[in-house]
């Protein structure tokens, strides 16, 4: 689950003070391309994760971490802002804000030092064996 790889650039767009909807990009043979644009609850969610991260006291650069396997998105706030934002791994030290909806057992909005969450999300995703259950 350390492993992240650059899949998009994500752009929230604007009406008036709020974001409505957003456009994701992917890269093709020809170099970057809008791929989608969409709505729903991530839109607001992302938003106020933003917000949330700008009153921190210390700086973050902010980057959409996408666990597939648990249909999740968290806010995920690296702590090298002058990284470059298509590589890296998570620092155990860097944040995650997972991103309303949430699954079942895991809090929206609440910022999670990657070595208390990562785990977490590690297990859920890992496929377990039942006892008796062929090898």
């Amino acid at each position: 689950m350390t492993a992240t790889r650059l899949a998009g650039w994500r752009f929230l767009i604007r009406c008036g003070d709020r974001a409505v909807a957003a456009a994701e990009t992917m890269l093709t043979p020809d170099g970057w391309a809008f791929s989608r644009f969409f709505e729903g609850p991530y839109i607001a969610s992302t938003e106020r994760a933003l917000r949330q991260a700008e009153t921190m006291p210390q700086p973050y650069q902010p980057r959409l971490l996408s666990v597939p396997g648990l249909y999740m998105l968290t806010l995920w706030l690296h702590e090298d802002c002058t990284a470059d934002g298509a590589t890296g791994h998570p620092a155990a030290t860097d944040l995650l804000v997972p991103l309303a909806p949430a699954p079942p057992g895991i809090a929206a909005h609440r910022p999670h030092r990657v070595a208390e969450l990562l785990p977490v999300l590690t297990h859920r995703v890992t496929p377990t064996r039942l006892l008796g259950s062929p090898a």
